[in-house]
């Protein structure tokens, strides 16, 4: 089972991030859960203040470390 998370970063201070972890699942496969994240950072680009980001994830089984 994968559980999913992001991690949106300012472009501008790196270390300026924001993580979600995602309330759904966990996923039988890796895909689906990469096919969660694709639609968390789609949901949580709105939220995000105006200025450039970029995102990372993780879709790992739970107590992996990262």
């Amino acid at each position: 089972m994968f559980y999913a998370a992001i991690l949106a970063c300012t472009i501008i201070n790196p270390d300026a991030c924001v993580e979600a972890e995602d309330t759904r699942g966990p996923y039988k496969t890796r895909a689906e859960c990469v096919l969660r994240v694709e639609e968390m950072i789609a949901d949580t680009i709105p939220l995000l203040p105006r200025i450039p980001h970029s995102f990372k994830f993780r879709c790992a089984p739970k107590g992996t470390p990262t």
